[in-house]
């Protein structure tokens, strides 16, 4: 679902990839009249139109974890990707077609909870509580972006909050919550909402691999992925199998 295009100026035109900070993404002179070039060989046009579509993402995904959206600039995305500013407009509208593109380009990696078969035994439901654990654990650690965008976004809320909580981040509780549900049917957890379990779970993996400055205060430098996976079990206590 996307929301306004925040990215667009004070004429309120959608299609103008424009925000406060910005000016309009625009071909200078030099753009206009320089020659094309030849094509290289082996890649068509089209292949090159994607690969630098998602050189530009790359770039966003760094400034927006980075700077937050209303930090982030434009001129600093189209320089790390070794573009023209003017030439971003032919592949997102507007800055916040360019954010939501970043941020999908995260969640759509991230393993789902909802991927995991459904627990039929305890082996199986203690299984996939770990699984869920080590999966997040190693996502951090592999794009520590995404917590440093959905940071950013909370303290005010908003549309972009709205946006992603829509595409992702309902479907990830749902998910985790059948999991919870299914670990205390068969007496390998207590009951635990879904919301305390992801708190501990993000929080932690927050502070260790999006957060240095305060992982280096609070956790003294760091842990490893299996001392942190280890740290997140113990917030789970256990518990006997539920009764009627």
């Amino acid at each position: 679902m996307h929301g306004k295009c925040e990215g667009a100026g004070a004429t309120g035109n959608p299609t103008s990839f424009r925000s406060r900070d910005e000016p309009p993404i625009m071909k200078t002179d030099a753009e206009r009249t320089a020659p094309r070039g030849r094509p290289r060989k082996g890649k068509g046009r089209e292949e090159r139109t994607l690969a630098l579509r998602q050189a530009i993402i790359e770039s966003a995904i760094k400034e927006f974890a980075a700077k937050g959206y209303a930090g982030a600039s434009l001129r600093m995305i189209a320089g790390r990707t070794g573009i023209e500013l003017g030439h971003l407009g032919y592949h997102f509208a507007t800055k916040l077609e360019l954010w939501q593109a970043a941020a999908a380009a995260l969640f759509d990696v991230m393993p789902a909870p909802g991927d995991l078969p459904p627990a039929t035994s305890a082996a199986e439901a203690s299984a996939n509580i770990i699984r869920l654990i080590g999966d997040y654990a190693s996502f951090c650690v592999s794009h520590p972006e995404h917590i440093q965008i959905v940071f950013s976004e909370s303290p005010m809320g908003g549309e972009r909050l709205d946006w992603l909580a829509d595409n992702y981040l309902n479907a990830i509780v749902a998910g985790i919550a059948l999991h919870l549900d299914a670990a205390h049917r068969f007496g390998v957890l207590r009951e635990i909402p879904a919301s305390i379990f992801i708190a501990a779970m993000v929080g932690i993996s927050a502070i260790n691999f999006a957060l240095p400055p305060l992982r280096d205060i609070l956790l003294r430098g760091g842990l490893d992925l299996g001392p942190m996976q280890d740290l997140l079990l113990r917030f789970l206590p256990p518990g006997p199998p539920a009764t009627d």
